[in-house]
């Protein structure tokens, strides 16, 4: 499975960029096998279809690229190293970032937790798999999406982001805690 989708316009209209990182819906098998979680309860870290709900921007003039992997699997807006220590078997390099507030909080480039602090793995995993989800999906996309910014400003002299999420409802959380 590729990285991501690249949608792009017809005509490129406006300086604009749409961007989804975290509405990837790819999940690999090995990635499943090595879960305590199941399919259902990793879906609650994806942005749903937001991928979709911005799609008219491509109509409007504007490129779209989607993330085709969740961020359950790899976290496109972190830093490429920003790792946790405690879900590896080996050693981490001196250069990742283990101790950023994301982090500590389970939410690396390639997370330790989703929703409600869910463990996501049922052992370590290896350093190596965390770095070849970097050199296959992480860097793929941004060296993307650094490309098709860098054609929009040459089109237009500026290029803005439109970094695109959902957010989930306070109703939902209210529920969870009994609390309207």
């Amino acid at each position: 499975m590729p990285p991501l989708q690249q949608y792009e316009p017809a005509t490129h209209a406006a300086p604009l960029v749409f961007s989804s990182p975290h509405s990837g819906r790819h999940y690999p098998a090995h990635f499943l096998a090595s879960s305590r979680l199941d399919r259902h309860t990793l879906r609650a870290s994806e942005d749903f279809f937001v991928d979709e709900l911005f799609g008219p921007c491509v109509e409007l003039g504007m490129p779209l690229i989607a993330a085709n992997y969740p961020r359950a699997y790899i976290d496109l807006n972190r830093e490429p190293f920003e790792l946790d220590q405690r879900m590896f078997s080996d050693r981490l390099p001196g250069h990742a970032n283990t101790r950023s507030v994301r982090v500590a909080g389970g939410l690396g480039t390639v997370a330790r937790v989703v929703s409600e602090n869910r463990e996501i793995y049922s052992a370590p995993i290896s350093s190596g798999e965390a770095f070849d989800r970097i050199e296959h999906v992480y860097r793929p996309f941004h060296d993307n999406l650094r490309r098709t910014l860098a054609r929009t400003h040459v089109s237009f002299g500026r290029a803005v982001l439109v970094d695109c999420h959902s957010m989930p409802s306070g109703q939902r959380s209210s529920q969870r805690t009994g609390q309207r």
